[in-house]
């Protein structure tokens, strides 16, 4: 990854250069699970809600009686 033209202030140390696996994981699996964990979080009433069966349904059962 020595693409990047970096240059750092006078006086201050020189980076250590980082590794191709790192940049991947910085740059490609971090946001990917950081927004597994929002959609997660998003969806996790949705998903406790299914699992105990329970409905939030406002719909009213009515009877006709045709007799």
């Amino acid at each position: 990854m020595s693409m990047l033209p970096l240059e750092v202030f006078p006086g201050w140390p020189t980076p250590e250069p980082t590794s191709s696996l790192f940049m991947v994981l910085l740059t490609i699996v971090g946001p990917l699970a950081f927004g597994a964990v929002l959609a997660l979080l998003a969806f996790a009433p949705k998903l406790r809600r299914e699992a105990t069966g329970t409905s939030t349904s406002t719909e009213v059962a009515t009877t006709r009686d045709d007799a």
